[in-house]
């Protein structure tokens, strides 16, 4: 029987209340990377394709990480082959990512080398006013994601108002204690990598946390304090570092500094937050409505029912605009994928793909 080794699947970049943002820089160490290949090319070029060949190719004898693009999840920014250490990325704009140790690591794959620049000449206008629209679409959106972001805030002001601070310190020792159960510390700091398992995309909101619970342990932090329940996170995250753990941080896509969940691969725990814990899967639950003044809370149902209502008309605007983006994206695509030499390409991937297989 034929066995595929464990997968994962990422996004290393997002659309958020603060624009793009992005945390390619933690995709992999550079000084720790045998391999970095920079794929470099205008829409249409074949990068996302070129990726998804050279993992089809080695995923059955490796591990592969799949960092899928935030506006679009079916076209991938990167991949990533663990045990090799090697990575090979979408070096284009909004995430341009230039060589750090040229030749002795970085190397670049330029696929524009293929394009029939005369074609692409000949339509120059075009493309010019395709990438006016579709700039201005990321703006609006942009525009009605950060309206999102405080309007989230407000939501939250009011779930702060009503934590119990000296409570919330307590849970934060309790379970760090039970997380950690040798109290040594080392002088060697842990490292932290930083990513999302979700995002705002053209085809809707795409979350990969189900998926990255499968065989690990997944304690739920229960709330709606996005607030109080990233602090926790990083609570729990300070505690590992100082234990020279590894971790693993996804943060939140509206607000990128905002821890969302947290793995710890030495413990193989995956602490995610959840709403509700309506789910029988999870091993433990830590709910933060034990800290809250709840029927103060209630007091605000209306009102927060009104900000989400917000909140959402909000967060679908910003959506449906990603949506339009994506289909001049899809235009200047095929503009450039009529002007390719794809047999080059082709050449380039054989001549990749034979030094690993």
């Amino acid at each position: 029987m034929e066995v595929i080794l464990l997968t994962g699947h990422y996004f290393a970049g997002n659309n958020t209340s603060r624009g793009f943002f992005s945390y390619f820089d933690y995709l992999i160490n550079p000084w720790e990377a045998e391999r970095i290949y920079i794929l470099k090319g205008g829409p249409g070029t074949g990068k996302s394709s070129f990726m998804k060949k050279i993992s089809t190719a080695l995923k059955k004898d490796h591990p592969v990480e799949y960092i899928h693009c935030s506006s679009d999840n079916d076209s991938l920014d990167a991949i990533v082959i663990e045990d090799l250490k090697v990575v090979f990325v979408d070096g284009t704009a909004p995430h341009t990512i230039d060589p750090v140790l040229p030749g002795a690591v970085d190397e670049i794959i330029n696929l524009g080398i293929y394009l029939d620049k005369k074609d692409l000449q000949e339509h120059k206008d075009e493309i010019i006013e395709i990438n006016r629209t579709k700039s201005n679409l990321y703006k609006s959106a942009y525009t009605y994601f950060k309206g999102a972001g405080l309007v989230q805030d407000e939501i939250n002001s009011i779930y702060d108002r009503y934590t119990d601070e000296n409570k919330f310190k307590m849970m934060c020792k309790e379970i760090t204690e039970k997380i950690f159960t040798d109290t040594s510390k080392t002088s060697n700091l842990g490292k932290i990598r930083k990513l999302f398992l979700e995002a705002y995309t053209s085809d809707g909101y795409i979350s990969h946390t189900d998926s990255f619970c499968d065989g690990r342990k997944v304690w739920a932090i229960v709330g709606e304090n996005i607030n109080y329940a990233s602090r926790l996170l990083e609570e729990i995250l300070i505690e590992a570092l100082k234990r020279d753990y590894m971790a693993e941080g996804f943060y939140n896509p509206l607000h990128p500094e905002k821890l969302q969940h947290l793995f710890l691969p030495e413990l193989n725990l995956f602490l995610k937050t959840a709403d509700n814990h309506i789910n029988n899967s999870y091993d433990e639950v830590i709910n933060l409505h034990t800290i809250m003044d709840i029927d103060t809370v209630i007091t605000f149902n209306s009102d927060i029912a009104s900000d989400i209502l917000m909140l959402n008309m909000l967060t679908n605007h910003g959506l449906e605009r990603l949506g339009k983006a994506k289909k001049e994206h899809e235009k200047l695509e095929e503009i450039y994928k009529n002007a390719m030499d794809f047999k080059g390409v082709d050449e380039c991937y054989d001549k990749i793909i034979s030094q690993y297989i």
